[in-house]
């Protein structure tokens, strides 16, 4: 193979890798999680006392009765944040700071998994969710699980953010 060839291609392999986005480990570990599983999330670094409120697919901003709600709605309208199709968010609200310091939105791919979030739709499935477990719009990380659950007809995995009684 031509020495010039060679160069090019690893040029070429270096400009993709330095394309791709590093996943969060948050997202890194939903993605690990199989059906049928009830988590602690992993230590990330937010704070004692950190909100997140995750928002599905299309929802692009928390319901009245959320924590923080008129605080989170209004930093997502001066964003212009519109939810969509291919991404779930989770917003992070740190504790102490006002107005926009203490916010952030990280956004995820919708890669291998969907986040749920309503009631009605997790209700219907009720029977994958073990006693204990309670959804919950907002939770603070000291107090967050998440269960993995699937769809019967589907490969995609669910996740559903809540709080438990239980320790794991």
């Amino acid at each position: 193979m031509n020495p010039l060839f060679r160069a090019a291609g690893v040029l070429a392999l270096m400009a993709l890798g330095a394309c791709s986005e590093e996943r969060h480990p948050l997202d890194r570990h939903l993605a690990q999680l199989r059906p049928g599983t009830l988590a602690a999330l992993p230590d990330v670094g937010w704070p004692a006392g950190t909100v997140l409120c995750p928002l599905t697919l299309y929802q692009s901003e928390l319901g009245d009765s959320a924590p923080h709600a008129d605080r989170v709605n209004a930093f997502l309208k001066q964003k212009q944040f519109l939810g969509d199709e291919g991404h779930w968010s989770l917003i992070v609200v740190k504790p102490l700071p006002t107005g926009d310091a203490g916010i952030e939105k990280l956004l995820f791919q919708g890669a291998d998994y969907d986040v749920l979030n309503d009631p009605q739709v997790i209700a219907r499935d009720a029977e994958t969710v073990p006693p204990g477990f309670a959804l919950r719009t907002c939770v603070t990380v000291e107090q967050a699980r998440v269960l993995v659950t699937r769809e019967q007809r589907s490969h995609r995995k669910r996740i559903i953010f809540g709080t438990t009684w239980m320790r794991y």
